[in-house]
């Protein structure tokens, strides 16, 4: 065992002394990391009705999971990595000292958490575009004359975008959150339990509901041209939610627990313990507080660790270069960005920096140039007008594909770059991106 037997008035010491390290690495890192928005609000107010302790069993199940985290915010100290492992870590002392916690207060937990949102990201814009798509030719084939392009669906005199801050697609965290609370109500009413396995295979459901959810949105207000910004654009998407996921969520979510949920074991009298609780295996928590105030001490950027060949130079460009990484190249034909990508950083497009200067993003679409098939858009600010396209580029391989570029970035492939090119007109943007596909631009 590696338990130590201390004096009653120094365990509780450690136990509030290891609380506090926690508490300080949550209050150094979590105001510039988490967002607080509905969805963490929502996940704020649902969790005292969806956590529970049992105060019977102690666990040293986050144990493997804490170490791993530990060993990635030593090699990567970027708050995401550090939050993870406090996250593991203080999950570790909990279930070891005070008892264990159930699995959907852990998935709420994740659901929260920045990390699923990068998730997200990943796979947000390829699905708007498959919706898009979709949706058109389901109205093609109703008789109604429209046409994708790219996010955008274009009817004989309106054009309706899918964009990120459509509340549809916003949703689906939120559709996760009520699928726990759903899901623990009936829990509790059955004194039954789904499996992790169960639990998982109800959270694809609830995603494909909240799929089917945006679907028929999209396709109400485009079929009654219920433009954004409306109390009916609003009215729509709630009404959606509730019909396609809510119900049925409310209506299948009994008897799944019925039929597949597992009795809960009978609590057992938790053992007598410290007023503080006990601290079981005080120098493994020690060393965790230890290693995590290090580790948080030493917090760098993510774009302080990512790679930056200071060589790279385009042909009649003039080049600048940003303290986070980023090379700007700039001529009279062109504006190029090129900026380090590892494979752990959350979903950065154009869209998001462009955005961010005042610029809105329309006819947003996949294309190949140079066969090549490359994210292309449309710029606007007030009469300024720019194409823009990009893609994720190692030098050898060219690729929009999120999942395709990290997986080969995590297995040590050349470093990646995200390449941004911006013309003022549509053939000079294919005459640039030709060019920078072709490498006839680089200097090395």
């Amino acid at each position: 065992m590696l338990a130590i037997k201390l004096k009653a008035p120094v365990i509780p010491n450690l136990t509030v002394a290891y609380a506090l390290v926690y508490l300080f690495i949550a209050l150094w890192i979590l105001p510039g990391y988490l967002t607080w928005d509905a969805n963490l609000l929502v996940g704020i107010i649902v969790a005292p009705y969806i956590c529970t302790v049992d105060r019977s069993r102690l666990s040293l199940r986050y144990l493997a999971p804490a170490v791993i985290a530990m060993l990635l915010a030593f090699l990567v100290p970027v708050r995401t990595m550090i939050f993870i492992a406090m996250l593991f870590s203080a999950l570790l002392l909990v279930e070891n000292c005070v008892g264990k916690l159930n699995q959907s207060f852990m998935l709420l937990l994740f659901l929260i958490s920045p990390a699923f949102k990068y998730i997200i990201s990943i796979i947000d814009f390829p699905m708007r575009l498959w919706l898009t798509t979709q949706i058109a030719a389901l109205l093609s084939m109703m008789g109604v004359k429209a046409a994708a392009a790219g996010n955008q669906i274009q009817l004989a005199q309106c054009e309706f975008s899918v964009d990120p801050a459509c509340a549809g697609l916003n949703m689906l965290i939120i559709s996760l959150i009520m699928c726990l609370f759903i899901l623990t109500h009936f829990q509790r009413q059955a004194g039954k339990q789904l499996r992790f396995v169960y639990l998982c295979a109800l959270f694809l459901l609830t995603i494909g509901l909240n799929v089917l959810s945006n679907f028929f949105r999209i396709l109400i207000l485009v079929t009654f041209k219920i433009m954004p910004g409306t109390v009916f654009h609003d009215f729509v998407g709630i009404a959606c939610l509730l019909v396609y996921v809510v119900i049925p969520l409310v209506k299948g979510t009994g008897p799944i627990v019925k039929r597949f949920g597992k009795a809960k074991a009978s609590i057992r009298a938790p053992q007598r313990r410290h007023v503080f609780f006990t601290v079981r295996y005080p120098i493994l928590h020690g060393l965790f507080s230890i290693l995590l105030l290090f580790i948080t001490l030493n917090l760098v950027s993510a774009d302080k660790l990512m790679p930056n060949d200071h060589h790279i130079e385009l042909h009649g460009f003039a080049k600048k270069e940003f303290d986070n990484g980023i090379m700007k190249f700039d001529s009279k034909e062109a504006l190029i960005y090129l900026k380090p990508s590892a494979f752990y950083i959350p979903g950065h497009d154009p869209m998001i920096c462009w955005t961010g200067s005042g610029y809105e993003f329309s006819s947003i679409n996949k294309e190949k140039i140079g066969g090549v098939e490359v994210y292309t858009g449309l710029l606007r600010k007030g009469n300024d007008k720019i194409y823009a396209a990009w893609w994720f580029d190692n030098g050898e391989t060219r690729t929009i594909d999120q999942l395709q570029w990290r997986w080969l970035a995590l297995k040590g492939n050349k470093s990646f770059y995200l390449v941004n090119v911006n013309a003022y007109s549509r053939q000079n943007l294919q005459k640039q991106v030709k060019a920078m596909l072709a490498n006839a631009r680089y200097i090395y």
